[in-house]
């Protein structure tokens, strides 16, 4: 495993000739958050949206959302900035919606890597995004480093897609992120934010505003 630090610089520099795409993954109902957490609004902009206008700028039309629980009434608020993939079997897993993900936007263009991100993680903005963009160069997973482990977000390589349509159940991508697989793990403390709860958005509202 390779640790590197956090660097600040221009979008997409190190990436050349290498297409990427985003993978927002927003299937969930939510359900200890006591469901619509998508839609949780703090000054008019719903929670997703704070997701959405960090990677937008980024990823242009490289950016894809799948939703699932409450799709109708997310769509309004995704589809002027991310193409949606619908994930109808959502109650599945974490790991299946990324498993449809991947499986669609591979159909739509031919890309070097994805990026996963979560739907709910409202501390990273853009610039550590395009940081761990610029780490990615087509051969290892980039995932960022927090609270002791690697997590979302995470880019893989086209090599590893055929094992991301694989994937089941609730760890979602967790198992090819282990410390002993060779990846480049980059500190990122901000991640470890997302709202599960209503605790945690009152308590991000508080902090962020």
């Amino acid at each position: 495993m390779h640790n590197q630090s956090s660097s600040v610089s221009s979008p997409l520099t190190r990436c050349g000739s290498m297409r990427l795409a985003c993978l927002i993954l927003a299937a969930g109902e939510g359900s200890r958050f006591g469901g619509r957490k998508q839609l949780a609004l703090c000054q008019s902009k719903p929670l997703l949206g704070y997701v959405l206008q960090e990677l937008s700028p980024i990823f242009g039309h490289h950016l894809y959302t799948v939703l699932g629980a409450y799709r109708d009434e997310v769509t309004p608020y995704v589809e002027s900035v991310s193409r949606i993939i619908v994930h109808d079997a959502w109650r599945n897993g974490l790991g299946t919606s990324i498993a449809e993900g991947v499986r669609r936007v591979a159909e739509i263009a031919d890309y070097d890597g994805i990026m996963l991100v979560l739907g709910d993680q409202i501390g990273v903005k853009r610039d550590a995004f395009s940081d761990l963009i610029r780490r990615f160069e087509g051969e290892y997973i980039v995932t960022s480093h927090y609270a002791g482990k690697n997590g979302a977000p995470a880019i893989f390589p086209a090599a590893m897609f055929d094992t991301l349509k694989c994937l089941t159940g609730d760890d979602g991508a967790r198992q090819l992120l282990r410390s002993d697989i060779e990846l480049i793990a980059v500190p990122l403390p901000e991640a470890e934010i997302d709202i599960d709860t209503l605790e945690d958005w009152h308590k991000w509202r508080d902090v962020a505003f």
